[in-house]
């Protein structure tokens, strides 16, 4: 009796565990992103121009695999009434109630039309986590000039713009989606070796997660991003970039549970590994061991 016991015990454990991993293990290939376009100015050909990067934009990095969620939709949802990132930003927690976390793209494309008549492209991407409302990354690129004739007008010049204006937006596209990716070579070229870690938040209540992560991304020295972030019922993982050591995040980590009111020696078990950090809360004054025979053994 008491082996089916024990078996039913691993059985149901080993379920818990897999419907517990399982989630968790989508790589950044698979991160939820939505792509904002906002003309520097109302003019005709600029809109043309950056409607055609947009697109061009969204179609590269769904070819990367990435999932690419329709921003007309998600604005409905959301009750997003615009594309200025005033407007996305205060309705981050509506779009986190619908979509869980996402990455929000506002892309920004702009036609330069010089005296010479030599016009060419500017497009910046700046990515917004909708977990932590930080930035992300941020890329831009210019263009090779092209010619516009005199007499070209509006339309004119959106026909001679939109094979540059896919090209620039591919090209940063693959570059936006390579920096989620992995920190970015200027990163790593500042001298400072990047720290890639994956940490476990376990027992974490919504306001204890929400506090914890805002001093890892805003007090936390050497910080670079968070990728990845996934919940599944008291677990939260995410990818952590920094320039910090471990030991010096063990050491911040501790500081900050203090700060949010648990104490790291009685409180929680920080288990730091070259590569991973995991921090499990621990109800006060109780013990995570078996009862055992205390008064044979004590």
């Amino acid at each position: 009796m008491k082996h089916v016991d024990f078996a039913h015990r691993w059985t149901m454990l080993l379920l818990l565990l897999i419907g517990l991993t399982t989630p968790l293990s989508a790589s950044h290939a698979n991160s939820q992103i939505v792509v904002f376009d906002a003309s520097a100015t109302d003019s005709r050909a600029v809109s043309g121009l950056a409607k055609t990067a947009a697109d061009a934009f969204q179609s590269r990095l769904n070819q990367m695999n990435f999932i690419v969620l329709d921003p007309v939709v998600l604005s409905r949802k959301a009750q997003i009434t615009g594309a200025s990132r005033a407007e996305v930003l205060a309705r981050l927690s509506a779009i986190q109630s619908h979509y869980g976390d996402v990455l929000i793209i506002f892309l920004q494309s702009q036609l330069h039309l010089p005296a010479n008549r030599n016009a060419y492209l500017q497009s910046n991407a700046t990515v917004i986590s909708s977990a932590t409302a930080s930035q992300v990354v941020s890329s831009h690129i210019d263009g090779d000039g092209f010619l516009l004739p005199l007499d070209c007008d509006a339309a004119c010049a959106q026909i001679l713009g939109s094979r540059a204006a896919r090209q620039i937006a591919e090209t940063l596209a693959m570059r936006i989606g390579k920096l989620i990716s992995s920190p970015s070579g200027a990163m790593a070229d500042a001298g400072d070796p990047v720290n890639k870690v994956q940490i476990d938040l376990v027992n974490f209540n919504q306001a204890q997660r929400t506090q914890f992560i805002d001093l890892m991304v805003n007090e936390f020295p050497g910080f670079l991003k968070i990728v990845n972030m996934r919940h599944a019922g008291p677990h939260t993982r995410f990818s952590y970039y920094s320039e910090a050591s471990n030991i010096k995040l063990q050491k911040w980590i501790d500081i900050s549970l203090r700060d949010i009111g648990i104490n790291p020696e009685a409180g929680a078990d920080v288990l730091v590994k070259p590569g991973t950090i995991q921090i499990v809360l621990t109800a006060a004054g109780t013990s995570r061991g078996s009862a055992g025979n205390p008064l044979k053994y004590n």
